[in-house]
């Protein structure tokens, strides 16, 4: 019986890794080190995003209050590396099952997110679940990230598949429009952002965890 999908595409924070509400965190108590208020609501407009377009939406909000933002994300990575280091940092709940299954089974797996390739395969290593993908294209390696569809139609061309062969993982608004966009099975996953009716249209299936993607397979 000939399958119906390819293989799998996936975003990486709040997808693979539990990793959303611990970089929300890291910003927050960087930020109020340096004085600034509490950027929550700034910072779930920015799930998603590559690291230039979350720059520029935490200066358009809070640049009169920031001197040295690069001196503020070089802190706030380190933060965040030292709690992957420090075990505190987790897969999100049936991946790992979902990987392996995946690998089993002859599916191409690649992971499409706009973490750089650094920080990326850096988490994944600790976790080890990089050899569970055949491709890694990061935020890095684009030209414009989500919600522009480039990340996904480079993931896809990686695998040599067509989009409409694979499926695509995300849990953000920005992740859902660019999958959308590039044609892929859009799946939702929710992690920190629940569903929005613009998400209800965009996405072929919602589902509360990473298990639902057994059912398609």
């Amino acid at each position: 019986m000939q399958k119906r999908f390819k293989g799998v595409v996936f975003d990486m924070d709040g997808v693979v890794i539990d990793t959303e509400k611990l970089v929300l965190d890291c910003w927050n108590e960087t930020g109020m080190k340096h004085g600034l208020p509490d950027m929550s609501d700034v910072l779930k407009q920015c799930i998603g995003l590559n690291s230039k377009d979350t720059d520029d939406l935490i200066m358009a909000n809070f640049g009169d209050q920031i001197e040295d933002l690069e001196l503020l994300r070089s802190e706030r990575r380190e933060l965040v590396k030292r709690c992957v280091e420090e075990g505190k940092v987790l897969p999100k709940p049936h991946i790992p099952e979902l990987l392996a299954y995946l690998k089993e089974n002859g599916y191409k797996t690649a992971l499409a997110t706009s973490t750089s390739r650094r920080s990326a395969v850096h988490e994944l290593d600790i976790l080890d679940l990089t050899r569970f993908f055949d491709v890694i294209v990061t935020g890095d390696e684009i030209n414009n990230g989500k919600p522009a569809p480039d990340i996904f139609l480079k993931a896809c061309e990686k695998l040599g598949e067509d989009p409409s062969s694979l499926i695509g993982v995300e849990d953000s608004y920005n992740g859902i429009r660019s999958c959308h966009s590039a044609g892929l099975y859009t799946v939702m996953v929710p992690d920190l952002l629940p569903p929005t009716d613009e998400m209800r249209d965009l996405a072929d299936e919602i589902f509360d965890s990473a298990a639902g993607i057994f059912d398609l397979l």
